[in-house]
């Protein structure tokens, strides 16, 4: 489990479905993808970026933010595997 003002580098969802969350520069956000923006979710790597710049409270709404698109792939991933 995290500490307290910080982030968790894994969330595990049912049926094994993990998810990495990273900290990253605003640069390695741009490469990846979104320039300009506070939070990534990367379906292929399932893994959530978010800037590590980010006031803490940021930080965790655009986590909880990410994990709804995170989520709704998770939803995919389980009504394709059955």
């Amino acid at each position: 489990m995290a500490r307290p003002g910080r982030l968790p580098q894994r969330i595990a969802l049912p049926f094994g479905y993990v998810v990495a969350v990273k900290l990253v520069t605003r640069a390695e956000m741009a490469k990846a993808g979104g320039e300009g923006c506070d939070g990534l979710w990367l379906v292929d790597t399932r893994s959530i970026l978010v800037v590590r710049t980010l006031p803490a409270r940021r930080k965790r709404y655009i986590l909880a933010h990410e994990l709804g698109h995170a989520w709704l792939d998770w939803q995919h991933y389980v009504e394709d595997a059955a």
